[in-house]
C-alpha cells in the first residue's frame, strides 16, 4: 500500500518563493547513533543442496530504513502512472543499500561459479533465496519496507520480497521489472523471456511469496487471491538478460497439472472400485464353496449347472481386479509425479530431467 501526501502551496504575489521538488520519494537517512553490523543468517534450497548465508547489515542503515518516512509527498498533481513507480524503484535504488546487493551477489555468484550454473539456473538460485525469506502479511495499508529491511528481518509480503528480488536481478545484469497487480493488491517480478510471457508484459511472471516455478501463476495467492487484468509494469534496472527455460517450467507445469487430473478422477472412484472388489470376490469364494460341495456330494446335475455362470463371474472378476491394478498404478504414478513437481519448485532442471526419465521408464 503506498503512502501519499499532498501538499498545498501559497505563492505571494511579488514574493520569490524556494523552489522545491515536485515529488519526495522514500529515502534513507542512516542513524547516527547506530554502529556497527548485524549478521542475518539464511538456509535456502536449490536444485539437489541446501545452501547457508550469513550476511552483514549496516545498522545504521537497517535503523535509517526501519524508521524513517515512507511517503511519497506531491507538491502539484502528478499522474499515478508517472509517480508510483518513482516511489517503488526509490525504495530498489536508495544509494545506502548497495553494498548489501552487492554482499549478497557476490555470495551467489560463488554458489554460481562453484557448480557452473548458466544464466537461467543463476536467476533461479536467486530467485529461490528471495522465495524463502518467510511470507509475513502486512496489516492493510502498511507501506512496502526496504530490501535492506527484508534482509535484516528475514521476513517480507509480497512487494517487499519483490522489490529485494527485482533490486538483485536488475543489478546481477537481468531486464527485470516490477508486476504491480494494482486491484489485486499484489505484487510479483516479471523477467524478460521469449514465451509464456504474463499477458501483453513481455515479462514471465515470478511469485515471490512461495517457491515456484518461473513463469508459473499461482491458482491462488495469500488470503485467496487470484490475479486479473494487466499488472502496471515497472522496469527496473537496464539489464538485457533473459529466462530461456519457459518451456521446460510449462511443460513442468502440463504434467502437474495432468497428473492432478488423474488423481481427481481417481481418488474417490478407486476406493469405491476396491470396496465393491472385495464385496465380489467374497461372493464368489462362498459360491466357489457351495459349488464343490455339489461335486463332493455327487451332484453332477447341480454342479453342472452352476459351474459355467460360476467361471463367467470368475472371468469378469478377474477383468475387474486387473482394470483396477492398472488405473491403481496410474493413480500411484501421478500421486509421485504431483508430489515431486510440488517438493521440487526451487528445482527446473533436476524436476524436468526427472520427468523425461519417468517418462521413457513408464
Amino acid at each position: 500500500m503506498i503512502t501519499l501526501l499532498c501538499t498545498g502551496v501559497l505563492v505571494a504575489s511579488g514574493i520569490v518563493t524556494m523552489l522545491r521538488p515536485i515529488v519526495i520519494y522514500p529515502s534513507i537517512t542512516p542513524a547516527s547513533n547506530v554502529l556497527g553490523t548485524d549478521q542475518a543468517e539464511f538456509i535456502f534450497p536449490f536444485e539437489d543442496a541446501r545452501y547457508r548465508l550469513r550476511m552483514p547489515v549496516d545498522a545504521a542503515v537497517y535503523t535509517g530504513a526501519r524508521d524513517g518516512s515512507k511517503s511519497a509527498i506531491l507538491y502539484r498533481e502528478i499522474p499515478d502512472d508517472e509517480w508510483i513507480p518513482a516511489y517503488y524503484l526509490a525504495f530498489i535504488d536508495d544509494p545506502h543499500q548497495e553494498a548489501l546487493y552487492t554482499g549478497l551477489l557476490s555470495a551467489f555468484s560463488g554458489i554460481r561459479d562453484e557448480n557452473g550454473l548458466d544464466s537461467d539456473r543463476y536467476l533461479e538460485m536467486i530467485t529461490a533465496f528471495v522465495q524463502s525469506i518467510p511470507y509475513e502479511d502486512h496489516p492493510g495499508g502498511a507501506p512496502p519496507k526496504f530490501p535492506v529491511e527484508t534482509v535484516a528481518e528475514r521476513t517480507g509480503d509480497c512487494d517487499d520480497k519483490s522489490l529485494l528480488l527485482a533490486a538483485l536481478l536488475s543489478r546481477a545484469g537481468y531486464d527485470v521489472a516490477l508486476l504491480n497487480f494494482i486491484e489485486n493488491s499484489h505484487m510479483g517480478v516479471g523477467v524478460a523471456a521469449d514465451t509464456g510471457t504474463y499477458g501483453s508484459t513481455g515479462y514471465a511472471f515470478i511469485e515471490t511469496t512461495d517457491y515456484n516455478f518461473v513463469g508459473v501463476v499461482p491458482d491462488n495467492l495469500a488470503n485467496g487471491v487470484r490475479l486479473t487484468g494487466d499488472p502496471q509494469v515497472i522496469r527496473v534496472g537496464n539489464g538485457t538478460g533473459r529466462y530461456t527455460a519457459r518451456a521446460e517450467t510449462a511443460y513442468i507445469m502440463e504434467q502437474s497439472g495432468a497428473a492432478r487430473a488423474v488423481i481427481d478422477t481417481f481418488a474417490l472412484n478407486l476406493s469405491e472400485r476396491q470396496a465393491d472388489l472385495k464385496k465380489t470376490g467374497a461372493s464368489i469364494a462362498s459360491e466357489k464353496e457351495t459349488i464343490e460341495k455339489l461335486l463332493l456330494a455327487g451332484d453332477i446335475a447341480g454342479f453342472t449347472a452352476r459351474i459355467q455362470g460360476y467361471n463367467n463371474r470368475v472371468e469378469t472378476y478377474n477383468q475387474a481386479v486387473a482394470e483396477y491394478a492398472a488405473d491403481s498404478r496410474r493413480y500411484d504414478r501421478a500421486v509421485e509425479t504431483y508430489n515431486h513437481i510440488a517438493g521440487h519448485r526451487y528445482d527446473r532442471k533436476g524436476t524436468f530431467a526427472w520427468l523425461l526419465s519417468s517418462s521413457s521408464a513408464a
